[in-house]
Protein backbone atom coordinates (compact mmCIF):
# COMPACT_ATOMS: atom_id res chain seq x y z
CA UNK A 1 0.00 0.00 0.00
CA UNK A 2 1.74 3.26 -1.12
CA UNK A 3 0.92 6.47 1.48
CA UNK A 4 1.42 9.85 0.83
CA UNK A 5 1.00 12.93 2.94
CA UNK A 6 -0.39 16.08 2.18
CA UNK A 7 1.98 19.02 3.23
CA UNK A 8 -0.03 21.99 5.43
CA UNK A 9 1.05 24.55 8.17
CA UNK A 10 -1.71 23.56 10.28
CA UNK A 11 -3.96 20.87 8.71
CA UNK A 12 -6.98 20.26 6.21
CA UNK A 13 -9.33 22.10 8.63
CA UNK A 14 -9.73 25.43 7.46
CA UNK A 15 -10.24 26.44 11.34
CA UNK A 16 -6.83 24.10 12.51
CA UNK A 17 -5.08 27.59 12.85
CA UNK A 18 -7.07 28.36 15.60
CA UNK A 19 -5.81 25.63 18.47
CA UNK A 20 -3.32 26.67 18.72
CA UNK A 21 -2.46 30.04 17.33
CA UNK A 22 1.52 29.19 16.46
CA UNK A 23 3.02 31.07 14.03
CA UNK A 24 6.16 29.17 13.68
CA UNK A 25 4.10 26.60 11.77
CA UNK A 26 4.49 29.06 8.86
CA UNK A 27 8.01 28.30 8.63
CA UNK A 28 10.08 26.09 6.87
CA UNK A 29 11.80 24.10 10.23
CA UNK A 30 8.26 23.24 10.91
CA UNK A 31 7.27 21.94 7.35
CA UNK A 32 10.58 20.20 7.25
CA UNK A 33 9.72 18.52 10.48
CA UNK A 34 6.43 16.95 8.94
CA UNK A 35 8.35 15.73 6.29
CA UNK A 36 10.64 14.38 8.29
CA UNK A 37 8.44 12.19 10.26
CA UNK A 38 6.40 10.86 7.39
CA UNK A 39 9.68 10.02 6.00
CA UNK A 40 10.77 7.97 9.83
CA UNK A 41 7.33 6.32 9.17
CA UNK A 42 7.76 4.96 6.03
CA UNK A 43 5.53 7.24 3.43
CA UNK A 44 6.10 7.28 -0.26
CA UNK A 45 6.09 10.98 -0.86
CA UNK A 46 4.60 14.27 0.05
CA UNK A 47 2.53 16.46 -1.68
CA UNK A 48 2.70 19.97 -2.14
CA UNK A 49 -0.63 20.80 -3.46
CA UNK A 50 -0.64 24.74 -2.75
CA UNK A 51 -4.27 25.04 -2.85
CA UNK A 52 -4.34 23.65 -6.34
CA UNK A 53 -2.59 27.38 -7.61
CA UNK A 54 -6.06 28.97 -6.92
CA UNK A 55 -4.36 32.88 -6.28
CA UNK A 56 -5.68 34.67 -3.42
CA UNK A 57 -8.52 37.61 -4.47
CA UNK A 58 -9.54 38.83 -1.19
CA UNK A 59 -8.24 35.77 1.83
CA UNK A 60 -5.12 34.14 2.63
CA UNK A 61 -5.34 30.35 3.17
CA UNK A 62 -4.25 28.74 5.75
CA UNK A 63 -4.45 25.54 4.26
CA UNK A 64 -1.89 26.58 1.72
CA UNK A 65 1.94 26.48 2.20
CA UNK A 66 3.87 29.90 2.47
CA UNK A 67 6.19 28.87 0.10
CA UNK A 68 6.20 28.57 -4.04
CA UNK A 69 5.90 24.49 -4.31
CA UNK A 70 8.84 23.80 -6.51
CA UNK A 71 11.48 26.21 -4.56
CA UNK A 72 9.86 24.45 -1.39
CA UNK A 73 10.34 21.09 -2.44
CA UNK A 74 13.87 21.58 -3.77
CA UNK A 75 14.60 23.21 -0.15
CA UNK A 76 12.66 20.18 1.20
CA UNK A 77 14.83 17.73 -0.64
CA UNK A 78 18.37 18.43 0.46
CA UNK A 79 17.03 17.74 4.12
CA UNK A 80 14.46 14.95 3.73
CA UNK A 81 16.79 12.01 1.51
CA UNK A 82 14.37 9.41 1.35
CA UNK A 83 10.72 10.31 0.44
CA UNK A 84 9.65 11.86 -2.83
CA UNK A 85 8.02 15.27 -3.08
CA UNK A 86 5.13 16.43 -5.48
CA UNK A 87 4.79 19.66 -6.46
CA UNK A 88 1.68 21.54 -8.01
CA UNK A 89 2.25 23.86 -10.80
CA UNK A 90 -0.01 25.52 -13.10
CA UNK A 91 0.13 25.50 -16.87
CA UNK A 92 -1.82 28.57 -17.04
CA UNK A 93 0.98 30.59 -14.70
CA UNK A 94 4.13 29.23 -16.33
CA UNK A 95 5.28 29.06 -19.88
CA UNK A 96 6.34 25.16 -20.88
CA UNK A 97 9.71 25.60 -21.55
CA UNK A 98 10.44 27.27 -17.70
CA UNK A 99 8.02 24.63 -16.02
CA UNK A 100 9.86 21.95 -17.78
CA UNK A 101 13.33 23.10 -16.77
CA UNK A 102 12.14 23.78 -12.79
CA UNK A 103 11.13 20.38 -12.70
CA UNK A 104 13.93 18.51 -14.58
CA UNK A 105 15.94 21.06 -11.85
CA UNK A 106 14.03 19.82 -9.28
CA UNK A 107 14.28 16.02 -10.28
CA UNK A 108 18.02 16.18 -10.18
CA UNK A 109 18.22 17.67 -7.00
CA UNK A 110 16.15 15.32 -5.20
CA UNK A 111 17.78 12.55 -6.64
CA UNK A 112 15.40 10.88 -8.95
CA UNK A 113 12.65 12.08 -6.31
CA UNK A 114 9.99 14.89 -7.84
CA UNK A 115 6.83 14.78 -9.25
CA UNK A 116 4.67 17.13 -11.23
CA UNK A 117 0.62 17.69 -9.85
CA UNK A 118 -0.44 18.79 -12.87
CA UNK A 119 -2.74 21.82 -13.11
CA UNK A 120 -4.73 22.91 -16.24
CA UNK A 121 -7.08 25.70 -17.79
CA UNK A 122 -10.22 24.33 -17.08
CA UNK A 123 -11.65 25.60 -19.95
CA UNK A 124 -9.03 24.41 -22.44
CA UNK A 125 -8.62 21.13 -23.10
CA UNK A 126 -6.36 20.88 -26.13
CA UNK A 127 -4.20 23.85 -24.03
CA UNK A 128 -3.75 21.23 -21.93
CA UNK A 129 -2.83 17.83 -23.66
CA UNK A 130 -0.47 20.40 -26.18
CA UNK A 131 1.65 22.11 -22.64
CA UNK A 132 2.00 18.54 -21.28
CA UNK A 133 3.25 16.75 -24.51
CA UNK A 134 5.83 19.96 -25.29
CA UNK A 135 7.31 19.73 -21.45
CA UNK A 136 7.12 15.48 -21.93
CA UNK A 137 9.37 16.23 -25.18
CA UNK A 138 11.86 18.89 -23.34
CA UNK A 139 12.37 16.44 -20.54
CA UNK A 140 13.21 14.33 -23.57
CA UNK A 141 16.21 16.47 -25.00
CA UNK A 142 19.28 14.36 -24.04
CA UNK A 143 19.89 10.73 -23.96
CA UNK A 144 20.96 9.15 -20.63
CA UNK A 145 24.56 9.45 -21.59
CA UNK A 146 24.58 12.01 -23.88
CA UNK A 147 27.18 14.16 -21.43
CA UNK A 148 30.26 12.49 -21.87
CA UNK A 149 32.86 14.94 -20.43
CA UNK A 150 35.49 14.03 -22.19
CA UNK A 151 38.64 16.53 -21.18
CA UNK A 152 41.40 14.54 -23.59
CA UNK A 153 38.97 14.83 -26.69
CA UNK A 154 37.18 18.35 -25.68
CA UNK A 155 33.88 16.41 -26.03
CA UNK A 156 31.43 18.40 -23.53
CA UNK A 157 28.25 16.08 -24.97
CA UNK A 158 27.44 14.02 -27.49
CA UNK A 159 25.35 16.21 -30.04
CA UNK A 160 23.66 13.09 -32.18
CA UNK A 161 21.91 12.46 -28.42
CA UNK A 162 20.96 15.62 -27.85
CA UNK A 163 16.98 16.23 -29.04
CA UNK A 164 15.33 19.30 -30.48
CA UNK A 165 11.64 19.39 -29.93
CA UNK A 166 10.92 21.89 -32.73
CA UNK A 167 7.63 22.48 -31.29
CA UNK A 168 5.20 24.57 -33.38
CA UNK A 169 1.31 23.73 -32.37
CA UNK A 170 -1.69 25.53 -32.04
CA UNK A 171 -1.36 27.09 -28.57
CA UNK A 172 2.58 26.69 -28.06
CA UNK A 173 5.94 27.55 -29.97
CA UNK A 174 9.00 25.84 -28.75
CA UNK A 175 12.27 24.89 -29.94
CA UNK A 176 14.21 23.36 -27.08
CA UNK A 177 16.27 21.77 -25.36
CA UNK A 178 16.66 22.03 -22.42
CA UNK A 179 19.86 22.59 -20.51
CA UNK A 180 19.42 19.68 -18.02
CA UNK A 181 20.15 16.07 -18.20
CA UNK A 182 17.92 13.33 -17.54
CA UNK A 183 17.90 12.43 -13.90
CA UNK A 184 18.16 9.10 -11.88
CA UNK A 185 14.15 8.36 -12.76
CA UNK A 186 14.60 9.88 -16.32
CA UNK A 187 12.00 12.44 -15.72
CA UNK A 188 9.70 13.39 -12.60
CA UNK A 189 6.82 11.61 -12.13
CA UNK A 190 3.23 12.71 -14.08
CA UNK A 191 0.76 13.57 -11.36
CA UNK A 192 -3.08 14.37 -12.08
CA UNK A 193 -5.84 14.78 -9.46
CA UNK A 194 -9.19 13.22 -10.84
CA UNK A 195 -12.55 14.06 -9.67
CA UNK A 196 -15.33 14.68 -12.03
CA UNK A 197 -14.78 15.73 -15.04
CA UNK A 198 -12.70 14.86 -18.13
CA UNK A 199 -9.87 12.93 -17.11
CA UNK A 200 -8.70 12.10 -20.93
CA UNK A 201 -4.99 13.58 -20.79
CA UNK A 202 -5.08 11.98 -16.90
CA UNK A 203 -5.22 8.84 -18.53
CA UNK A 204 -3.52 9.42 -21.29
CA UNK A 205 -0.78 10.45 -19.85
CA UNK A 206 -0.66 10.30 -15.71
CA UNK A 207 1.71 7.87 -13.97
CA UNK A 208 0.05 8.75 -10.35
CA UNK A 209 -3.49 9.71 -10.16
CA UNK A 210 -5.07 11.19 -6.90
CA UNK A 211 -8.72 10.91 -6.69
CA UNK A 212 -10.38 13.09 -4.91
CA UNK A 213 -14.18 12.14 -3.89
CA UNK A 214 -16.30 12.87 -0.62
CA UNK A 215 -17.60 9.76 -0.35
CA UNK A 216 -16.73 6.03 -0.60
CA UNK A 217 -19.35 5.52 -3.48
CA UNK A 218 -18.17 8.61 -5.45
CA UNK A 219 -14.78 7.30 -5.10
CA UNK A 220 -15.50 3.41 -6.01
CA UNK A 221 -16.75 5.04 -9.04
CA UNK A 222 -14.21 7.50 -10.08
CA UNK A 223 -11.57 4.54 -10.49
CA UNK A 224 -13.63 2.73 -12.13
CA UNK A 225 -14.06 4.77 -14.85
CA UNK A 226 -10.11 5.95 -14.38
CA UNK A 227 -9.17 2.86 -15.18
CA UNK A 228 -11.78 2.46 -18.13
CA UNK A 229 -10.32 5.30 -19.82
CA UNK A 230 -6.32 4.19 -19.18
CA UNK A 231 -7.20 1.21 -20.55
CA UNK A 232 -9.33 2.72 -23.72
CA UNK A 233 -5.94 4.94 -24.40
CA UNK A 234 -4.12 1.72 -24.93
CA UNK A 235 -2.03 1.37 -21.26
CA UNK A 236 -2.22 -1.21 -19.13
CA UNK A 237 -3.66 -0.61 -15.28
CA UNK A 238 -0.35 -1.63 -14.01
CA UNK A 239 1.77 1.18 -15.79
CA UNK A 240 -0.31 3.74 -13.48
CA UNK A 241 -0.94 3.80 -9.69
CA UNK A 242 -4.54 4.66 -8.23
CA UNK A 243 -4.11 6.34 -4.72
CA UNK A 244 -7.01 8.24 -3.40
CA UNK A 245 -7.51 11.20 -0.77
CA UNK A 246 -8.72 10.51 2.51
CA UNK A 247 -9.14 12.47 6.14
CA UNK A 248 -8.15 9.93 8.61
CA UNK A 249 -9.94 11.18 12.05
CA UNK A 250 -7.78 8.74 14.70
CA UNK A 251 -9.43 8.63 18.23
CA UNK A 252 -10.17 6.19 21.11
CA UNK A 253 -13.48 5.28 19.70
CA UNK A 254 -15.58 6.91 17.04
CA UNK A 255 -17.90 8.93 19.25
CA UNK A 256 -14.86 10.71 20.14
CA UNK A 257 -14.14 12.06 17.07
CA UNK A 258 -15.90 15.65 15.85
CA UNK A 259 -13.51 17.02 13.19
CA UNK A 260 -15.77 17.96 10.05
CA UNK A 261 -13.40 19.03 7.15
CA UNK A 262 -14.17 21.20 4.55
CA UNK A 263 -11.01 22.46 2.66
CA UNK A 264 -11.12 24.92 -0.05
CA UNK A 265 -9.33 22.75 -2.82
CA UNK A 266 -8.43 19.13 -1.33
CA UNK A 267 -11.06 16.99 -0.33
CA UNK A 268 -10.93 13.14 0.60
CA UNK A 269 -13.36 10.12 2.28
CA UNK A 270 -13.34 10.74 6.32
CA UNK A 271 -12.44 7.45 7.84
CA UNK A 272 -12.97 7.74 12.26
CA UNK A 273 -12.00 5.68 14.59
CA UNK A 274 -8.89 4.02 16.12
CA UNK A 275 -6.03 2.67 14.82
CA UNK A 276 -7.44 -0.75 14.02
CA UNK A 277 -11.16 0.71 13.17
CA UNK A 278 -9.28 3.10 10.20
CA UNK A 279 -6.62 0.31 9.16
CA UNK A 280 -9.23 -2.15 8.59
CA UNK A 281 -11.36 0.95 6.58
CA UNK A 282 -8.28 1.55 4.64
CA UNK A 283 -7.92 -2.27 3.33
CA UNK A 284 -11.44 -2.25 2.20
CA UNK A 285 -11.19 1.07 0.32
CA UNK A 286 -8.32 -0.60 -1.29
CA UNK A 287 -10.35 -3.35 -2.37
CA UNK A 288 -13.30 -1.68 -3.17
CA UNK A 289 -11.68 0.46 -5.86
CA UNK A 290 -8.88 -1.26 -6.68
CA UNK A 291 -6.52 1.29 -5.10
CA UNK A 292 -2.89 1.35 -5.29
CA UNK A 293 -2.37 3.33 -1.60
CA UNK A 294 -4.16 6.75 -0.11
CA UNK A 295 -2.79 10.61 0.59
CA UNK A 296 -3.40 11.02 4.07
CA UNK A 297 -5.18 14.77 4.47
CA UNK A 298 -4.75 15.51 8.45
CA UNK A 299 -7.78 17.85 9.59
CA UNK A 300 -5.10 18.72 12.09
CA UNK A 301 -1.31 18.41 12.87
CA UNK A 302 -1.99 16.39 15.66
CA UNK A 303 -4.36 13.71 13.81
CA UNK A 304 -1.47 13.75 11.69
CA UNK A 305 0.63 12.92 14.51
CA UNK A 306 -1.63 10.22 15.79
CA UNK A 307 -1.68 8.79 12.34
CA UNK A 308 1.85 8.09 11.78
CA UNK A 309 1.96 6.92 16.22
CA UNK A 310 -0.59 4.62 15.53
CA UNK A 311 -2.15 3.91 12.16
CA UNK A 312 1.24 3.42 10.30
CA UNK A 313 2.30 0.71 12.47
CA UNK A 314 -1.19 -1.55 12.70
CA UNK A 315 -0.62 -0.96 8.21
CA UNK A 316 2.76 -2.71 8.83
CA UNK A 317 1.38 -5.19 11.54
CA UNK A 318 -0.92 -6.49 8.79
CA UNK A 319 1.66 -6.31 6.34
CA UNK A 320 0.40 -3.90 4.36
CA UNK A 321 3.45 -1.12 3.90
CA UNK A 322 6.88 -1.82 4.38
CA UNK A 323 9.80 -3.08 2.84
CA UNK A 324 13.52 -2.30 1.21
CA UNK A 325 13.78 1.45 1.05
CA UNK A 326 13.93 2.31 -2.73
CA UNK A 327 16.02 5.39 -4.00
CA UNK A 328 13.83 7.30 -6.69
CA UNK A 329 10.35 8.23 -6.64
CA UNK A 330 9.37 5.99 -9.53
CA UNK A 331 11.07 3.20 -7.32
CA UNK A 332 8.67 3.69 -4.40
CA UNK A 333 5.57 3.70 -6.59
CA UNK A 334 6.96 0.64 -8.65
CA UNK A 335 6.96 2.59 -11.69
CA UNK A 336 9.28 1.43 -14.73
CA UNK A 337 11.99 3.87 -15.45
CA UNK A 338 10.82 5.80 -19.08
CA UNK A 339 13.12 4.71 -22.07
CA UNK A 340 14.42 7.66 -23.92
CA UNK A 341 12.31 8.13 -27.15
CA UNK A 342 15.29 7.48 -29.10
CA UNK A 343 16.18 4.28 -28.14
CA UNK A 344 12.55 2.77 -28.05
CA UNK A 345 12.08 4.17 -31.35
CA UNK A 346 9.14 6.14 -30.56
CA UNK A 347 10.69 9.52 -31.02
CA UNK A 348 8.58 11.76 -32.97
CA UNK A 349 10.20 13.58 -35.59
CA UNK A 350 8.05 17.12 -35.38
Amino acid sequence: MLLGYSLTPFGHDPDAWTKPRDRRRLGFDALLDQVAAAEAAGFDFVLLADRLSIRPADDLSSVAVPFEPTLLASALATRADGIGIIAAASAAQHEPYNLARRFASLDLVSKGRSGWLVLLDDGDAARGNEYVDVVTALWDSFEDDAFLYDKVEGRFFDPSKMHVAHHKGAHFSVRGPLNVNRSSQGRPVLTHLLEEGDEALAARTGELLLLQAGKVEGLVAIAARAIRSIEAAGRRRSDVRLVANVVPVVAGSPQAAGYKVTAPTLAGVRTIGTPEMIADRLHELATAADLDGFTILPPTLETGERFLADVVPELGRRGLIGGKRQVTLRDRLGLARPVHPAISGKEVSR
